[in-house]
C-alpha cells in the first residue's frame, strides 16, 4: 500500500466543502478532529501520531482502570448529509496489531456506520481476522485475513435491497439488509481499543459517501471532473493498469468500461476534464 504525500493532498483538496458527495479523511498532515468534521473522545491515555501518510493509535491495558477498560482513542462523525442515500460506500485502509482474543471487549480496531433504529454495520478488525456485525446482531461473521499488512475494506449499501462487503476487492459477503440505510440520524465511529492487550492501529484513510457512477470520472458526484476527482483517479491508475480488474471502489475511473484504469481511461478522463474544483 503506498501511503501519500501531505503536501499533494493538502493542494488538491484544499478549499473542497466538508461535506460533499463523498467525505474524505486522509492521514496525512492534521488528526481527524482538527478540521476534519470529526468529534474525538478517548479514554486513559492512548498515544497517537501522524506520520508517513498514515494516522497510529497506541493502545494499552490497565493505565487508568483495570483491564478491560484499557485505552482507547475514538472518532464519530454524523452523516445525516447522506440519509435516504439509495447508494452508499463507506472505505478505509487500516492495520491492526492486535489479537482476536480482544474481539469480546470491543477491541483492537473498530469502525462502525449505525443509526438510531435497526441499520447498523460494525466491524472489529485484529491482526488476523474480522468480525462483521450486521443489523443489530442479525448476522455475525468472523472473516480471516493476512497477518501483519494493511488491507481495504469497502461496504457498499444499496439502502434496504442489498450490502455487500469486499476486502482488498475482492467480495467478502452479500446480504439483504433490515432497513435501509443512511436512515434516523446515521453516524460512523472509528476506533482503537485496548482491553488485556497492547496495540497498535494505522489508518490510511477513511471515505464515505455516494457511489459515483461507473465510467463517469466523477468520484465526488458533483456534476463535473475536477482536481479533486484527479487526485482519486490517480490513485485507481497508481494501482491499475492493462487487463488489471478494477474492483469495486475503482469502477468510476474505467471510463471505456472494459474493466480495468489504464492509460486509455486516463485519455478519456483528460478530455471531461472541466476545472479546478475550488
Amino acid at each position: 500500500m503506498t501511503h501519500r504525500r501531505a503536501l499533494v493532498v493538502s493542494l488538491l483538496l484544499a478549499g473542497v466543502p466538508a461535506l460533499a458527495e463523498v467525505v474524505s479523511y486522509e492521514a496525512t498532515s492534521s488528526f481527524p478532529e482538527e478540521g476534519n468534521g470529526w468529534d474525538r473522545s478517548t479514554f486513559c491515555a492512548p498515544e497517537r501520531t501522524i506520520d508517513d501518510g498514515l494516522m497510529r493509535q497506541v493502545v494499552e491495558p490497565g493505565e487508568c482502570a483495570a483491564p478491560p477498560s484499557g485505552d482507547r482513542d475514538s472518532y464519530t462523525r454524523a452523516i445525516g448529509a447522506f440519509t435516504g442515500s439509495r447508494a452508499f460506500f463507506m472505505e478505509w485502509v487500516v492495520f491492526s496489531e492486535g489479537d482476536n482474543s480482544e474481539f469480546t471487549w470491543g477491541a483492537p480496531a473498530v469502525i462502525t456506520a449505525w443509526s438510531f433504529g435497526v441499520p447498523f454495520y460494525g466491524f472489529t478488525i485484529a491482526r488476523d481476522e474480522v468480525k462483521f456485525v450486521q443489523d443489530a446482531f442479525v448476522v455475525i461473521l468472523f472473516v480471516p485475513i493476512a497477518p501483519d499488512v494493511f488491507h481495504k475494506h469497502r461496504l457498499e449499501v444499496y439502502w434496504d435491497a442489498e450490502y455487500r462487503w469486499y476486502i482488498d476487492d475482492q467480495l467478502v459477503h452479500t446480504g439483504t439488509p433490515g432497513a435501509g440505510y443512511p436512515d434516523f440520524n446515521p453516524a460512523i465511529n472509528w476506533r482503537a481499543k485496548s482491553a488485556f492487550m497492547e496495540s497498535t492501529v494505522a489508518w490510511d484513510y477513511i471515505r464515505y459517501g455516494d457511489i459515483p457512477a461507473a465510467s463517469s470520472g466523477d468520484f465526488d458526484s458533483e456534476g463535473d471532473v475536477d482536481l479533486r476527482d484527479w487526485f482519486y483517479f490517480e490513485e485507481c491508475a497508481a494501482n491499475g493498469g492493462p487487463d488489471i480488474d478494477a474492483g469495486p471502489g475503482c469502477l468510476w475511473a474505467d471510463m471505456d468500461a472494459d474493466g480495468d484504469v489504464d492509460f486509455a481511461d486516463f485519455r478519456r478522463f483528460q478530455l471531461g476534464f472541466t476545472g479546478d474544483g475550488g
